[in-house]
C-alpha cells in the first residue's frame, strides 16, 4: 500500500515521540495562517513530491514510488540545548532509518536555511522514503470451487461422474 497520509502520519508520530520537547504537527492546510506558538521549536511533516520507476513484471502495474518528505523545523532561537540547530541535529538522528508503514527506511536527501522572522528561525529538511505503488486489480468473475471428491488409485469412480474421453 502506498498511501501518503499514512507514511506522514507515522512520520510525525514518531519525531513527537522522540522529540518530546518540541510540537511535531502535520504541514498546515494553510501556511501562511500558522501561528508558531511553543516556547521552545515545532517540527512541520509535508509531502513534497514522488518519483516512480519504470513498470516491473508483465500482466500487473508495480512500481517503486520514492517518497520525499519536507520537515520544517522552527525554533525560538539559533543556538543552544534547545535551539533550532538541536532541534534539526535530534530530527535528523530520529529520522534516518525510521520505517514508516510500508516502507523501506527514511534517508536524507537535503537540508537547507529557509528563512528568520522576529527571532524564529526555519530550516527545512528533505527525506526520502520507498514504496510500491500496485495497480489495484478486480477479482476474474470464474466458478466458485464448492466440493472435492478424493479417490485413491485404483478405486473406481462414483457413478454419478463420467470419465472425460480425449
Amino acid at each position: 500500500m502506498s498511501a501518503t497520509r499514512p507514511i506522514i502520519d507515522a512520520v510525525a508520530a514518531h519525531l513527537q515521540a522522540a522529540l518530546p520537547w518540541v510540537q511535531v504537527d502535520v504541514f498546515p492546510e494553510n501556511p501562511f495562517d500558522y501561528q508558531f506558538i511553543h516556547p521552545t521549536g515545532a517540527v512541520l511533516v509535508g509531502y513534497q513530491s514522488s518519483k516512480f520507476t519504470q513498470i516491473e513484471g508483465l500482466g500487473t502495474i508495480a512500481q517503486q514510488r520514492d517518497v520525499v518528505l519536507h520537515l520544517t523545523i522552527i525554533g525560538a532561537h539559533l543556538h543552544g540545548d534547545d535551539g533550532t540547530l538541536a532541534i534539526l541535529d535530534e530530527v535528523r538522528l530520529a529520522i534516518v532509518g525510521f520505517k514508516p508503514p510500508n516502507c523501506l527506511p527514511c534517508s536524507l536527501l537535503q537540508e537547507r536555511f529557509l528563512s528568520e522572522d522576529a527571532g524564529a528561525w526555519q530550516y527545512e529538511l528533505t527525506v526520502q522514503t520507498t514504496t510500491q505503488q500496485v495497480q489495484v486489480c478486480q477479482p476474474e468473475n470464474l466458478p466458485v470451487f464448492t466440493q472435492t471428491r478424493t479417490r485413491q488409485v485404483g478405486d473406481p469412480l462414483a457413478p454419478d461422474l463420467k470419465p472425460q474421453t480425449p
